[in-house]
């Protein structure tokens, strides 16, 4: 019983850190981008919501929707300044090299909008139960929901509307998007906000489910999106999801069975086997072929 109480709390994790990889997973599969900047703008948004919220008065909804519109307008600034002047294959390293420039701005401007190094984050109120001898944190179960109905949204409008046609061609190739009619400066730019609103989303629920936010969010946020992604395929939409619910449940058996101290431990060492025996990760492509660009296997 004690497994399975702690496999659930696993998977409850897990579905944020799904969010994290998903997140890591369209910006690399499509663009062959890796924005290190991607935490700093999860704590901006977490940063600006909580500095916001006592003037406008909104409540835990509130900081839900001003973390997530931060977040979006953190990544979109970021795409802006480092990406897009480097749309070309051989600028990724000089977009990743900005990214990491940008990364310690928006540390910066975080840190003036929190000068305390901790502060509480309020969540939303959602009552305990039991289910059998399985006890349940109602604000997990919420936050698995919503994790699960923003993958669901994702993958309708990626294989169901002609905007995810145009980002699934991109994916395949820019260069014959381009001659079939698509603005493909513009979709990376939506890309980009596209996954700053799932790591918003994702913010929000881990910043709730611990209940304070403190300077170092941006890069543990950056790393468990890294293993994710790392872990269930490199550039694989479903491969990211997969990898953020083995990360999920492989940090909480080792911390029940180890200890927290552990833990991430555990988790490099999950790493380590990854990048030896598939290190394109479970469900990613191959790595060693570098004249074509990742494929998502959602």
């Amino acid at each position: 019983m004690d497994m399975l109480q702690t496999s659930l709390d696993g998977l409850m994790i897990g579905s944020t850190y799904a969010l994290l990889g998903l997140s890591f997973a369209l910006v690399f599969g499509i663009m062959r981008r890796i924005n290190l900047a991607f935490g700093a703008c999860l704590l901006f948004g977490a940063s600006l919501a909580i500095y916001l919220e006592p003037i406008l008065g909104w409540g835990a909804w509130g900081l839900f929707l001003i973390t997530i519109v931060g977040v979006a307008l953190a990544s979109a600034y970021v795409e802006r300044l480092c990406f897009a002047p480097h749309s070309k294959r051989h600028g990724a390293l000089t977009a990743m090299v900005a990214s990491f420039a940008v990364w310690m701005q928006l540390d910066e401007i975080s840190s003036q909008l929190l000068p305390q190094r901790t502060h509480a984050f309020q969540g939303l109120e959602v009552p305990n139960f039991w289910w059998g001898e399985i006890f349940v944190r109602g604000d997990q179960l919420l936050h698995f929901a919503i994790a699960l109905v923003s993958i669901l949204l994702l993958y309708l409008l990626l294989y169901k509307t002609r905007l995810g046609l145009l980002i699934r061609a991109t994916a395949d190739s820019p260069e014959t998007a381009h001659l079939l009619g698509a603005q493909v400066p513009w979709l990376g730019f939506i890309i980009f906000l596209l996954a700053g609103i799932l790591g918003g989303v994702a913010a929000f629920m881990i910043l709730s489910a611990d209940g304070y936010v403190t300077p170092l969010f941006g890069l543990w946020s950056t790393f468990k999106g890294l293993v994710a992604m790392i872990i269930g395929g490199v550039g694989s939409l479903m491969g990211a999801v997969l990898g953020g619910l083995i990360l999920g449940l492989v940090e909480t058996h080792a911390g029940a069975a180890l200890g927290a101290e552990f833990r991430d431990m555990v988790t490099f060492g999950l790493v380590f086997l990854v990048l030896i025996i598939r290190p394109g990760g479970l469900m990613g492509v191959k790595i060693y072929r570098t004249d074509s660009l990742a494929r998502d296997r959602v």
